[in-house]
């Protein structure tokens, strides 16, 4: 199997359909089955930053040193979690109290096959399988605590009461379009997927959906809605689909408009998780392809294989920081691999999911490096409201038959380790 895992595939699937949609020039200002209404979509702007330099790079020696070592961290312990059938995975993670955290991911799964979609609750002694209703795969979730679970399956979404899941289907039996992300903040759903017309915006409340914007171009992978403000994070193709660049849409939701963010060109840039601290400080990771997907640059036709070209490349980490005039890349003590998740405490305690099990912490001045574990993939990472704890998911040997998930928790008390 490529080294692209299955799950960057999905991504990258979606992607190549919506860079031919960009790069061919067609945009459909539609999309969406019968079900689901369409709201009036403003104009998506170039930009909501002040003019700014074009890409500001953090090098000073706050920033953090290039390391080729990580130490083990003695803090993190694995903990047991529901034992699922081999082959599987935990791929997300949220946390909304100490005695509140969901897990999701997969179980009895092949290296061609991500499996049957499993979910897992912690209740503050133990973890419990979580009966979930027929899904088509997770495509991202989100809660705000025991009665107010949602996920995203690959066309439709399923609300947690506290007592039992609702399902709803906003494209009614249609199977073009595709969620990737879910976020809920404040009892409003915002939900992110792509169809053929490329990726979209639906927000939802009271159990009605409606599009806040149909059909653009780009990838959109992750989305990050509190405090009013909600962000997206993905890719897009560079001018003549000369390869990827990164990609963030911003919206203040009273108002319902998106518009894309300044960011720095990174050739072969992609984000794949967004956290906000608040509207002036967010992060967003990723990873660059080395390379940048150029094989066919000045070929429109080919801007889909621009992308699958660069799948068996090496990728080094992506850093993105907004601190409410621009966004900057960060320099930060890993050289290689992509970057997974971010969650964060406060400015001065951010915490990014690395290569293998790597986990990156920021403290506000500098950025150090420590291994979560031995062996193994973290895919995930979550701040634990309460607590100066993190929780972090992932697997051994992931996506291949021999796969096997773990939990990890790591303690914050007293000096670190």
């Amino acid at each position: 199997m490529p080294a692209m895992k299955i799950a960057q595939r999905a991504v990258a699937l979606v992607l190549c359909a919506s860079l031919a949609t960009a790069c061919s020039g067609e945009r459909d200002g539609g999309g969406g089955g019968a079900a689901a209404k369409a709201s009036p979509t403003p104009a998506l702007g170039t930009g909501t930053t002040p003019a700014a330099p074009a890409h500001q790079t953090d090098t000073s020696p706050t920033s953090g040193e290039k390391s080729t070592r990580v130490v083990r961290s003695p803090r993190w312990k694995q903990v047991r979690s529901v034992p699922l059938r081999d082959a599987s995975w935990l791929v997300d993670v949220v946390a909304t109290g100490p005695d509140a955290a969901w897990a999701v991911g997969y179980e009895d799964g092949a290296e061609d096959n991500e499996g049957a979609p499993v979910m897992q609750r912690w209740n503050g002694r133990t973890w419990s399988r979580v009966p979930l209703p027929p899904l088509s795969g997770p495509g991202g979730f989100d809660a705000t605590g025991p009665d107010d679970v949602w996920l995203a399956g690959a066309s439709e979404v399923s609300h947690w009461d506290g007592r039992r899941w609702a399902v709803r289907r906003p494209f009614g039996i249609s199977e073009d379009e595709r969620f990737s992300d879910v976020s809920v903040h404040n009892g409003q759903v915002l939900l992110i997927g792509s169809d053929e017309s490329g990726s979209f915006v639906m927000s939802g409340e009271d159990g009605e959906f409606e599009f806040q914007f149909p059909g653009r171009a780009g990838a959109f992978n992750a989305i990050a809605f509190r405090a009013g403000h909600a962000w997206i994070v993905g890719a897009k193709s560079r001018e003549s689909c000369a390869g990827l660049t990164p990609m963030v849409l911003h919206s203040r939701q009273k108002r319902s408009s998106w518009k894309e963010m300044r960011l720095p060109d990174i050739p072969g840039g992609s984000l794949r998780a967004v956290a906000q601290v608040s509207p002036t400080d967010v992060w967003a990771v990723g990873e660059i392809i080395k390379g940048g997907g150029n094989a066919h640059e000045g070929d429109p036709s080919s801007c889909p294989d621009a992308y699958e070209s660069a799948e068996d490349q090496p990728t080094t980490p992506l850093v993105l920081h907004w601190d409410g005039r621009l966004w900057r890349q960060m320099t930060v003590p890993l050289t290689e691999g992509s970057l997974t998740g971010v969650t964060a405490f406060g400015p001065d305690d951010v915490w990014v999911a690395g290569h293998e099990s790597v986990l990156l912490h920021f403290d506000g001045r500098k950025w150090t490096a420590e291994s979560a574990s031995d062996r193994g993939t973290v895919k995930a990472v979550a701040a634990i409201p309460g607590t100066k704890d993190l929780w972090a998911v992932g697997a051994i040997d992931e996506w291949t038959d021999q796969g096997q998930d773990f939990v990890l928790r790591r303690d914050g008390r007293g000096p670190r380790g």
